[in-house]
């Protein structure tokens, strides 16, 4: 680390977990990850970062991937206690001998003051996985995106500990290989329940 810049690598077990959750897997470091990050501005974080993953799913034993992602988040205040911030991510995955899936992912949350927290969210997935082929193996790739808007209240229940409670609509767009399986555009609405100690 230098500065605003960081450089971070790390080797783990690529293999995911067996249906045996109650024990330790054997440590394996067959895996590799290399991450920069550069922080220009007090409001800016930036990242790119490279995953070799050793035959992560059990189901493809002999398959490898390999990860790219880059990201930029700006973060600023409003006012006097409010925040704005916002985050774009690009993400690629290729399984060997495969065509690279790339997914996208706009956010950002907007807080006038300490109680009320407005945010959107828009993601598009290029993915494989969703059509079962009967044998395993990748089926078509597909084409999917999402957008969702909400809000959080949030109450402060002692020092540092605050309680939110939210709500969200969704908006999915399927490709039309995909309607008899999942529908036309599905939608959906969700609340929730949060618990912050900062």
């Amino acid at each position: 680390m230098r500065g605003p810049l960081k450089l971070e690598a790390s080797s783990f077990r690529g293999r995911e977990p067996d249906q045996d959750r109650y024990d330790i897997e054997r440590p394996e470091l067959d895996s590799w990850s290399v991450r920069g990050s550069w922080n220009p501005a007090p409001d800016w974080s930036l990242q790119a970062s490279y995953a070799d993953v050793t035959a992560p799913e059990q189901l493809e034993p002999d398959e490898d991937e390999t990860k790219l992602s880059a990201s930029a988040i700006h973060t600023r205040r409003v006012g006097t206690a409010g925040w704005w911030s916002s985050t774009l991510a690009w993400g690629r995955k290729t399984h060997e001998g495969d065509e690279a899936k790339d997914a996208w992912l706009f956010e950002t949350a907007w807080s006038l003051n300490d109680r009320w927290t407005l945010f959107g969210r828009a993601e598009q997935i290029e993915t494989d996985e969703l059509v079962d082929t009967h044998g395993g193996g990748h089926g078509p790739v597909f084409t999917v995106r999402k957008a969702s808007a909400g809000v959080v209240h949030d109450w402060t229940l002692a020092p540092n500990v605050r309680l939110g409670l939210g709500a969200l609509v969704a908006v999915n767009r399927v490709p039309s290989g995909l309607e008899a399986s999942y529908g036309r555009d599905p939608r959906g609405t969700m609340v929730f329940m949060r618990l912050k100690i900062d």
